[in-house]
């Protein structure tokens, strides 16, 4: 079973995502922070990371700041957050994210799809 590591501090969010990718035969844990994240990277090792960048403590840019592509090599990471600047998205697949998607516009259909795809 695949597992997946959302880390965001909206709790609605979290407990959708959680149900929709727990529907679908993901192993679902979650982070309100990149703190709270990058620990439960380390004892999970999770397949993938769904990140958002507003979070309060740590945010994703400092997440993907401390994430190590080396001593994760299978993790894949999904930045998805509600700002939509070229430059932004730009930066963070810079840092190391895998993709990027705008929130507002990703439906539970949506991100089941883009899951699938990414973990093929």
């Amino acid at each position: 079973m695949k597992k997946i590591l959302v880390v965001e501090d909206e709790l609605i969010l979290q407990d959708v995502y959680k149900l929709v990718l727990s529907k679908h035969g993901y192993e679902v844990s979650v982070a309100n922070d990149g703190i709270e994240g990058l620990t439960k990277l380390k004892s999970i090792k999770p397949d993938l990371v769904l990140l958002d960048i507003f979070m309060p403590v740590m945010d994703g840019r400092e997440f993907l700041r401390n994430f190590s592509k080396t001593a994760f090599p299978h993790t894949k990471i999904i930045v998805y957050t509600n700002l939509s600047d070229s430059k932004t998205q730009a930066e963070m697949l810079e840092l190391g994210a895998d993709d990027f998607v705008l929130k507002s516009s990703m439906t539970p259909n949506d991100l089941i799809e883009l899951v699938d795809k990414i973990l093929g």
